[in-house]
């Protein structure tokens, strides 16, 4: 990473500083203006962040309808969410009332068992809370933001956070909020890429999962773990390992790098001789818990 200059920031949603480290810059890989971004290291906590800042009405512009996905098949659904429903097997709740923050159209949900799981979900994209809502009920899924919503104390026996807490301006309050809805002991799952791994090491701006600006705060095992810590919970799972994500992000990753040193016959074949090896290499890397998923189960205590 290159060591740049030091910046000014309102206020890091984890610690409060204001002070930054300029790192690298990113474009919106969904192309949907030609702004550049600004990745960070905070001053204060070591975070990585996205500016500039925007409220959340500025970032709604950078989320088209079709981000959250169309209606699939059912089929689809359980295939598709069969390794989050995996990992929440593995951890220590088995059932009850479940949350999934920033549920999108509701598709994790849906793939659990709805006699084993109470199922509630809150999105702040209008449509697809609205297409949630149509599966799950409207009395289970919520418009809007968790702080907002203002569930009861202790209510969950789970709440997830899957790809959905580096979205948020404020980090740190949505833990707390999650940590006072939870009943004591219960179970929080976070999702979200690893910004201390291989591919973002190695492609900085370019790395697919980086998802500026959509992406605010980029955490690595260290930065969550601890904001977990002081928020009132006690990692007890971790895995760096997603079928789902860690190949395919490699493999954009590689197809934006190769395309922005141009569009030569060299680079081209450069990356369609390195297709068969992407998943292996990756593998590999993940096994050294390099991979550029992390996913955590905590208790709250």
């Amino acid at each position: 990473m290159n060591a740049q200059t030091q910046a000014k920031a309102s206020g890091c949603g984890v610690c409060g500083a204001t002070t930054v480290r300029e790192l690298y810059t990113a474009r919106d890989r969904l192309d949907n203006s030609g702004a550049v971004f600004t990745i960070a290291e905070c001053e204060g906590c070591g975070i990585f962040r996205t500016l500039p800042e925007m409220t959340d009405t500025e970032l709604a512009a950078f989320y088209p309808d079709e981000y959250w996905g169309g209606e699939p098949t059912e089929d689809w659904i359980r295939s598709s969410q069969s390794e989050k429903a995996h990992f929440l097997s593995r951890c220590e709740s088995r059932g009850g009332r479940i949350l999934d923050v920033g549920c999108g159209a509701g598709f994790f949900l849906r793939a659990l068992d709805e006699g084993r799981w109470e199922r509630f979900g809150i999105e702040i994209g209008k449509v697809a809370s609205e297409q949630a809502a149509r599966s799950l009920g409207d009395d289970h899924v919520s418009a809007g933001t968790l702080i907002e919503k203002g569930f009861d104390d202790s209510y969950f026996d789970v709440v997830t956070f899957w790809s959905a807490l580096e979205h948020t301006n404020e980090p740190r309050a949505n833990l707390i909020e999650a940590r006072r809805i939870l009943k004591p002991g219960r179970t929080l799952i976070v999702q979200v890429p690893n910004v201390a791994s291989y591919q973002s090491r190695w492609f900085e701006g370019d790395w697919f999962a980086l998802d500026a600006p959509r992406h605010r705060y980029h955490f690595s095992a260290r930065t969550l773990d601890r904001l977990l810590a002081e928020t009132g919970f006690e990692t007890y799972r971790r895995t760096f390992s997603s079928k789902a994500h860690n190949s395919h992000s490699l493999r954009q990753s590689l197809k934006t790098r190769m395309r922005g040193e141009g569009s030569s016959r060299l680079s081209r074949a450069f990356f369609y001789l390195a297709i068969p090896v992407i998943k292996p290499f990756d593998l590999a890397m993940t096994a050294l818990d390099e991979g550029a998923t992390l996913t955590v189960a905590a208790r709250a205590v």
